[in-house]
C-alpha cells in the first residue's frame, strides 16, 4: 500500500496524487466497467453540474489527478461519480468498531473486505493538507478521493460499511462519499460531522457510518441515500460498531436485501454486541484482537467459509494522532503507523 502525502490547492493535491499513483490508477481503470458507459456519459453533465455547485474543489482535485496520471479526466470522474446500483453482491462486508474510552483513549478500527477469488482493486493511503482544511489521513482506491474511511488531524475519525438503498435518488444530489470527505475536512468533532452529512441529500449505494472524536463520542450514521438518520450508543454502552446492514428498526429494510442476504451482516453484529459487552481494557491491544477474530463469524475475514477477505486493516487514535494499517489480513502482519500531525 502507497502512502502519498500533498499539500496545497486542491488541483495540486490532485496533481500530486495522480503523478505518485500513476500506475496504480490505470491498474484500476482497467477494471471492468459494471454500468452502461453510455449512459453515465450522458448523465456525467448533471454530476458536474451538481458537484460545481456544492463540491467545486472535488471537481478540481479530480481534474488535477487526471493532470498528473495522464489519463483523460472522464477517467477520473467514472472513479469517483458511480452509477448507483439497484443491489449489492450479498458477500461484500466490512466491519467498524470504536472504542469511547479506554488506556488509549478513543479508538477506531476497521476492517475492509472484498469479495473471495476477486481481484483486488489498488489501494492507498493519502496524507492531504488542503490550504483551506484541516489535514486528513484517508485511505481509498487508487483514483478516489475517498473511500469515508480515516481520520483527521483534530481527531475524527469515520468508517464505513456498505449497506444498500430501497430510496429513489437524484443525479443532482450530493455524492455521499465526496461531501463526507469535505465534511471530515472541516468537522473538529463527532457533532460537527453529523451536522455536515444531514445539510443535503446524498446519492450514494447506501451506507452505514460510524464516527469518533478524540473525546469520545460515538455515533452511527445510517444512510439509505438520500436519506440519514443518526443512531446514538445506548444508554451505559459507549462503545459502538456498523456492519452490512442498518440497526435502526425504522431502516431495517432499507437495504434491498432479504434476510438471508443479511445473515453474515446480522451474525457479526451479534457477536460485536456481545465482545463490548465483555470486560476488557478497551485499548489499543483489544481493538487488534478484534479486528483479529475468526470464528462463525469471522471478523478477520479468509474467503468463501467467511464469505469475503479482507483486503486491510485501519486503526484510529484520535488523542495520540497516529494512525495504524495492515495490508492484507491483520493476523498476518503487524501493523504500521502513520503520525498525523
Amino acid at each position: 500500500m502507497k502512502i502519498v502525502e500533498a499539500s496545497g490547492a486542491p488541483r495540486t493535491i490532485g496533481r500530486c496524487t495522480g503523478e505518485a499513483l500513476r500506475e496504480e490508477i490505470r491498474e484500476h481503470l482497467a477494471f471492468p466497467y459494471i454500468v452502461d458507459r453510455a449512459d453515465w456519459e450522458q448523465r456525467l453533465p448533471v454530476f458536474l453540474s451538481t458537484l460545481q455547485r456544492h463540491l467545486p474543489d472535488a471537481v478540481e482535485e479530480m481534474e488535477g489527478a487526471a493532470e498528473g496520471a495522464n489519463v483523460p479526466s472522464e477517467d477520473i470522474f467514472r472513479l469517483n461519480l458511480p452509477m448507483v446500483p439497484d443491489a449489492l453482491n450479498i458477500t461484500e462486508g466490512c466491519t467498524n468498531i470504536a472504542f469511547a474510552d479506554g488506556p488509549d483513549g478513543p479508538i477506531w478500527g476497521k476492517n475492509n473486505d472484498g469479495l473471495p477469488g476477486q481481484r483486488r482493486r489498488p489501494v492507498c493511503a493519502r496524507l492531504v493538507r488542503r490550504n483551506d482544511g484541516i489535514p486528513l489521513l484517508v485511505f481509498t482506491f487508487c483514483g478516489m478521493l475517498a473511500t469515508t474511511d480515516g481520520m483527521n488531524a483534530e481527531g475524527l475519525a469515520v468508517g464505513h460499511s456498505s449497506v444498500g438503498s430501497i430510496f429513489q435518488q437524484s443525479d443532482e444530489h450530493v455524492p455521499i462519499r465526496l461531501w463526507a470527505y469535505e465534511g471530515m475536512m472541516h468537522s473538529r468533532t463527532t457533532a460537527d460531522f453529523v451536522r455536515h452529512m444531514t445539510r443535503l441529500p446524498m446519492r450514494g449505494k447506501g451506507y452505514s457510518i460510524l464516527c469518533v472524536d478524540r473525546k469520545g463520542a460515538t455515533c452511527s450514521i445510517e444512510a439509505p441515500c438520500p436519506l440519514m438518520q443518526v443512531r446514538r450508543p445506548d444508554a451505559g454502552h459507549p462503545h459502538m460498531h456498523c456492519v452490512n446492514c442498518y440497526q435502526l428498526p425504522t431502516l431495517a429494510d432499507a437495504d434491498r436485501r432479504d434476510e438471508a442476504d443479511k445473515r453474515n451482516a446480522h451474525a457479526r453484529w451479534r457477536l460485536l454486541d456481545r465482545k463490548l459487552s465483555e470486560k476488557m481494557d478497551f485499548g489499543l491491544e483489544d481493538m487488534k484482537k478484534l479486528l483479529r477474530h475468526h470464528g462463525d463469524p469471522g471478523i478477520c475475514r479468509h474467503g468463501e467459509r467467511d464469505g469475503a477477505c479482507t483486503e486491510y486493516s485501519m486503526i484510529g487514535l484520535p488523542q495520540s494522532g497516529r494512525v495504524l494499517f495492515s495490508d492484507g489480513n491483520p493476523c498476518e502482519s503487524e501493523f504500521s503507523e502513520i503520525e498525523l500531525s
